[in-house]
This record gives structure tokens, sequence and C-alpha cells, in this order.
């Protein structure tokens, strides 16, 4: 009884041997060194570009072409900021405002009063 208890420990542990040595015996030992330089930047600049301000000059020529059209409204132009002041049809406001955001100006002070 004791021959074979010791028979079967024998076999399993030859198995157990055997099976971790296969496991090991296709990998090679690394000897190498894996740094690796990377010559070329990871990081971009990503800031975004700065926003065009347009000069007065410039900007009360365009605000002059924008209003044109509309004879009740008087706009003033001062450190690049539009002043609007007048009235203004509801339906004309939109395309207004639009041609005057187009200019980019720092900022537009609607005072307009609207029929």
């Amino acid at each position: 009884m004791k021959t074979t208890k010791f028979k079967v420990v024998a076999v399993v542990f030859l198995l157990m041997t055997s099976t971790s040595f296969y496991a090991c015996k296709g990998k090679q030992k690394d000897t190498t060194d894996n740094t690796t330089i990377n010559s070329t930047p990871t990081t971009t600049n990503t800031t975004p570009a700065p926003v065009e301000i347009s000069a007065d000059d410039e900007l009360s020529k365009g605000v002059k072409d924008a209003t044109k059209d509309h004879p009740n409204v008087t706009a003033n132009v001062n450190n690049g900021e539009i002043t609007l002041t007048g009235d203004i049809e509801r339906s004309k406001l939109p395309g207004l405002m639009q041609s005057l955001n187009s200019l980019r100006p720092k900022k537009i002070n609607n005072n307009l009063n609207i029929k």
C-alpha cells in the first residue's frame, strides 16, 4: 500500500514538473534593452489662435457699410466696441447683427428700439 501511494505521488510529481518545464521551454531570456528613444515630439501646441480684433478705422468702415441699409440706426465705434442706437424692425435685426459680428468687434452694445 505504501509503495502504491509512493508511485502515485511520484507520477504526480513528474507530471507537474514536466508541465512547468514545457511551459517555460519556449520562452527566451530577455536580455535586450527595451528602452526606445522617440525623436519626434509627442505633444503639439493645441492652443487656439488668438481672436483677431479689427482696428477702429477698419471697423468703422465695415460698420458704415453694414448700417447703410438701416437709416434709423446710428453706430459708433470706440476701442473695438460698436454701440448701436436708434430704431429697427424686428425682422431686420438678425441680418444687421450677423453683418456686424462678421467684422469681429470686441463687443456690440445693442441699444436699439425694436419696432
